[in-house]
């Protein structure tokens, strides 16, 4: 019985499914066109960024990325690029809300030391490590 758990874990795929209106997938850099789509953002903001481990191959996704900073907060290994991004694309409908609300947190501290460079030291970034 445990052999066919296991086949059937192997092969479920989840459906891909578009994601929420402003969030897209964007590659990790623009110096890298031709790289695999692998951060999903809203408007400029990444919230989920996917890497594949060197030693391994593994895909794992960084969930949560605004709020923890670069390879900071929770992350999930991927059975493969298309499990973890079908999966990435599931997590943010889930959390669009929280999501929605936490990037207009960062746009308007982003604006409000844009409009005042001296406002950075006395307004407090919205998630810790971006001061």
């Amino acid at each position: 019985m445990l052999t066919i758990a296991a086949a059937a874990t192997a092969i479920r795929i989840l459906p891909a499914m578009p994601l929420p209106d402003s969030f897209y997938w964007t590659t990790r850099s623009a110096s890298w066109p031709g790289d695999p789509l692998t951060v999903i953002a809203c408007q400029g903001v990444w919230l989920v960024s996917m890497t594949q481990r060197v030693d391994d191959d593994i895909w794992v996704a960084h969930l949560d990325r605004h709020r923890h900073g670069p390879g900071g907060g929770p992350c999930r290994q991927c059975t493969s690029y298309e499990q973890g991004s079908a999966g990435a694309e599931l997590w943010v409908t889930r959390h669009e809300a929280r999501l929605r609300e936490d990037v207009a947190k960062i746009l308007s501290w982003q604006e409000a030391v844009r409009a005042n460079r001296l406002a950075r030291a006395d307004t407090d970034p919205p998630f810790g490590w971006m001061g």
